[in-house]
């Protein structure tokens, strides 16, 4: 988080006299907070004082306006909350007039407040066919009779207008699915929002407490002080705001239930993503234990190996090279076939091969019991640091009191372990580090000489604290030129530890001169000393015995929950910690998010699957793919059926597949006629097994130019076709009811508000049905290519040129199938470019998009081809000088500092930039021009911003004829 945002949560969480202080990549805070000490019995706690009312708006009206008599003593305590010159309350109307009338002079802001306007059974989601249909008509006629009463009113004087909705499954939990109808009024807005951008339209779901006035003061919080949010939802645990997301097709949903994961990379190397993904349960083998996780260190590796560095000689072939994660803290949890010495329950670490994961094997002869009152945190810091520190150091390197050694990145785990290892044997101690910070914390520690890791000064320095002399041990884990300057800092008799593994996996040459000194070289394969049958016993027991006799004390080290592993693996990258960076699993942190294991659809072949609009369009798409996913009895239901212009190619097509499909005339909305329908497929010997509700109709129009009947008619075959077929199939065993919603639903797509709210409702209903333990799954489809109504119309580059890019059914399926199959509640399809389509749709420029919509969409669209216009207009000096600054930008949010104080003409490694570093660089670059770079090009000694520009420039080719010749080239004859 932001040091600047620390104070202020301190300051939520009770904490008072903040004190801030310390460097850019560091802060101390110290705060107090009255609480008694741990272990106190606390008083009772006194019961919690009833919110303040909000300041009244002094000098302005306000106006309720109720849907029934139910709402009234709500409005009623709200007019006396709402203040200023007088709050009047009146009953919903539709017309035009009545409404314009109805408002003050000075009104500030219009109230809806919906409540019992339906009229349906207290246990069904869903009343008759024509309850939604004609209740969100009616609604949605006020709704648009009171925006023009606002709108009529000079620029700067229009009223808000606020629709209170009831709480109706439109979101997720925490809102109750109570009152689906609610959903389809709630969409309308939106689409009105979208046309009337001059007139704030805002919307709250309030969860009714039963007590009026408190209800009234919660709205009134809301009214008084309104904030960027247009969309509330008031429940009955606490006020949320809802944040719309999206993730690649290719990346199943997560479910924080799965009980047994692990940590997997998906596409590994610059553009990795860490996700935890479901596993088979593991089970322990002859002289193994199964060990539950609660806590796991992460090694310089893990991040190498997630980012496609690591060779693959360096991770095949070796004990550890299962999975990711190898320092591991934890509950056993079983035990194998002659294991003795422990038992379930038992609080162990060690090394474990994919310890990054719910639960882990290691062999029992490796296993560390964890000393009481040590932390999992802590005991996760032991194995591979100690182990590693205590084999060099102690049982390689045999060094003698007195003597001198010099560990680089002093302040890193093996640093600190090295320090600790290295006062206990009587050593004297040099480090060196690669910030102030760092330096200033070793210092602290006690290190007497502290040097700077970035810049090879660290010798001549060295030579100058030891007259000369140099010094007996060097613990490394630079690469490059470093190693020669340490190797040249060596006494004789001196030896040389390499811990980092750069080098080794290149293979790079070692200058030899060195070793006639009689210098020794170590290096270090932890997998090798571990599991040796006679080393690795000896070094669990020396390492161990050490850690209770208190010389090795637990590192320093950060936490970060599993849920949030990829900020542990981007903090230990950037070098940004102290020690170790620990993932933990505690049972009480935030759930981890685990992707499934893959599921498929399965349809039944011995059931029947009944597709609304599934003789033509995507609907016949629909059919035609369950047939591909097994399917062999569809019921296909249009108003015309078999006499529908693409219904005798499709029947072709499927009787083609092997399927039997029988088309029914009907229209969704006539519930007799649909029950007949029903009725002739139980009578088959193939019982009704599925639903799919593709029906639609489009009449696209402003709200304001829409009649009751238009909107009727738009909003009917999806709302009230969904009712008729809910009702129809309480009594039958589906394993698929599916709803085609459209993105429409969540950005209030321009003159298209029946449609818009028909699809609002499809969502609410899906999860009204799941609530009552019913299947249901909601796909809000962006436009689809090649069939359908964008097909037909000839909409495809149109939709493309607002962002919105149609995609071909077999794409969308391909998406859809594995929501289905894992039981998804309600999910969206599409191509976007958020940026362009927020130009069209106001709606966007909200809070609610504001992880999708990139923050400059109000400027150009930063595309690939806009990009290449801008930069093939300049000469090629300035546009080598444009590139340059961005990727200034982009190297200095990787090194968190200024783009200022980085020197293009700067060699890259001087900035401290490592091979983590480096490859995230790399990625950025690579994302923003939109071109391949592989990272030879800069690894490479030598390379600096600016060269690097010339090389982006190079590969764009936007300046064919401009290619500059090397420093030393001759010129041509």
């Amino acid at each position: 988080m932001d040091r600047d945002r620390w104070p202020a949560l301190l300051g939520e969480c009770g904490f008072t006299g903040t004190v801030q202080t310390g460097t850019d990549d560091r802060s101390v805070l110290l705060a107090a907070a009255d609480r008694l000490p741990a272990g106190e019995p606390a008083p009772p706690a006194p019961a919690p004082p009833a919110p303040a009312p909000p300041t009244r708006a002094p000098g302005a009206a306000w106006v309720v306006v109720t849907e029934t008599p139910g709402e009234v003593p709500t409005a009623q305590a709200l007019s006396g909350l709402l203040g200023g010159t007088g709050t009047v309350i009146v009953t919903a109307t539709c017309e035009p007039s009545a409404c314009a009338a109805a408002l003050p002079a000075d009104t500030a802001g219009v109230v809806l407040l919906l409540g019992g306007g339906e009229h349906r059974p207290p246990d069904s989601p869903a009343g008759t066919a024509d309850d939604v249909v004609s209740l969100t008509t009616r609604r949605a006629a006020v709704l648009k009779s009171l925006a023009a009463a606002c709108a009529d009113r000079p620029e700067n004087t229009r009223p808000a207008l606020w629709l209170v909705t009831r709480p109706s499954g439109l979101f997720p939990a925490p809102e109750r699915p109570a009152h689906p109808a609610d959903a389809a009024v709630w969409g309308a807005a939106r689409t009105l929002a979208n046309e009337r951008p001059d007139l704030p339209v805002r919307r709250i779901s309030l969860d009714p407490s039963g007590d009026p006035a408190a209800d009234a003061l919660r709205l009134a919080h809301e009214l008084l002080a309104p904030t960027d949010e247009d969309e509330i939802v008031l429940t009955r645990g606490g006020r949320f705001v809802p944040r719309e997301t999206q993730r690649p097709a290719d990346q199943p949903a997560t479910d924080p239930t799965r009980s047994s994961f692990a940590l997997d990379v998906r596409s590994p190397g610059l553009s990795r993503q860490l996700v935890w993904r479901e596993t088979e349960p593991l089970r322990p083998g002859p002289g193994e234990v199964l060990v539950e996780m609660r806590a796991v260190a992460l090694n310089y590796r893990d991040p190498m190996r997630a980012n496609g560095l690591l060779p693959p000689e360096a991770v095949e072939g070796t004990p550890l090279s299962r999975g990711l994660g190898t320092d591991g803290a934890g509950v056993i949890a079983a035990v194998g076939p002659g294991v003795t010495g422990f038992t379930v329950g038992d609080r162990v670490c060690g090394l474990m091969a994919g310890a990054l994961a719910s639960h882990a094997l290691m062999p029992a002869f490796t296993v560390c019991p964890i000393l009481d009152g040590m932390t999992f945190a802590e005991a996760a810091t032991f194995p591979v640091v100690f182990f590693t520190v205590h084999h060099t150091l102690v049982d390689e390197a045999r060094p003698l009191p007195g003597e001198t050694v010099l560990v680089h990145g002093g302040a890193g785990a093996v640093g600190l372990a090295v320090i600790q290892c290295a006062r206990a044997l009587g050593l004297r101690v040099i480090a060196t580090a690669g910030t102030e910070t760092k330096r200033d914390l070793l210092r602290t520690l006690g290190v007497a000489h502290v040097l700077d890791s970035r810049t090879l000064d660290f010798a001549p320095r060295i030579l100058e604290l030891t007259q000369g002399e140099g010094v007996d041990i060097v613990v490394n884990s630079l690469s490059g030129e470093a190693i020669a300057r340490s190797l040249d800092l060596l006494r004789p008799n001196g030896r040389f530890i390499e811990l980092g593994k750069r080098d080794i996996f290149f293979n790079n040459p070692l200058l030899l001169r060195p070793f006639h000194r009689s210098i020794t070289f170590l290096g270090f394969n932890l997998d090798s000393i571990v599991y040796d049958p006679v080393r690795g016993p000896r070094l669990l027991h020396d390492t161990t015995a050490r850690v209770a006799s208190g010389q090795y004390r637990p590192l320093p080290h950060a936490v970060h929950p599993a849920a949030r592993v990829d900020e542990a693996f981007r903090l230990l990258q950037h070098s940004r910690h102290t020690g170790k960076v620990v993932v933990s699993f505690d049972p009480l942190d935030e759930p981890v998010p685990v992707e499934p294991l893959p599921a498929a659809l399965s349809p039944d072949p011995e059931g029947t699957y009944l597709v609304t609009g599934g003789l033509g369009g995507f609907g016949a798409a629909t059919a035609e793919w369950l047939a591909d996913r097994g399917a062999r009895h569809l019921a296909l239901v249009s108003r015309r059926g078999s006499e529908a212009p693409e219904a005798a190619a499709v029947l072709e097509r499927l009787a083609g597949r092997g399927v039997r499909a029988t088309p029914y005339a009907a229209d969704v909305t006539d519930e007799a006629a649909m029950r007949e329908v029903i009725a002739a497929v139980d009578a088959t010997a193939h019982p009704l097994r599925g639903v799919v509700h593709c029906a639609m109709h489009l009449d696209d129009a402003p709200l304001a130019d829409l009649t009751d009947e238009r909107f009727a008619a738009v909003l009917a075959p999806k709302a009230a076709g969904a009712d008729v077929l809910d009702r129809l199939t309480a009594g039958h065993d589906l394993d698929l009811f599916l709803l085609y919603s459209s993105v429409t639903a969540a950005t209030g797509n321009l003159a298209q508000a029946p449609y818009v709210a028909g699809n609002a409702y499809l969502e609410a209903l899906v999860r009204a049905r799941r609530h009552a333990g019913r299947t249901a799954t909601a796909i809000a489809w962006g436009p689809i290519a090649a069939t359908g109504y964008v097909a037909r119309n000839n909409l495809t580059a149109t939709m493309t040129g607002i962002g919105f890019e149609p995609l071909a059914p077999t794409e969308a399926f391909t998406a859809a199938e594995p929501l289905i199959a894992a039981d998804t509640a309600v999910a969206g399809i599409g191509r976007y470019r958020w940026g362009r389509a927020r130009r069209l749709l106001p709606l966007l420029a909200g809070p609610r998009y504001a992880g999708l919509v990139p923050k400059d969409a109000g400027g150009l669209d930063d595309t690939r081809e806009e990009l290449l216009r801008s930069l093939t207009a300049m000469t090629p000096e300035d546009a080598v000088r444009a590139i340059t600054d961005i990727l200034a930008r982009h190297l200095a949010t990787v090194l968190h500092t200024e783009p200022s104080e980085l020197d293009p003409d700067r060699h890259l490694e001087e900035f401290g930039l490592d091979s983590l570093m480096g490859a995230e660089f790399i990625l950025h670059a690579r994302e923003y021009f939109d071109i391949h770079i592989p990272p030879s090009e800069l690894m490479g000694s030598g390379r600096t911003l600016t060269h690097f520009a010339r090389l982006i420039h190079d590969r764009l080719g936007i300046h064919p004829d401009h290619r500059p010749q090397p420093p030393n080239a001759s010129p041509a004859p």
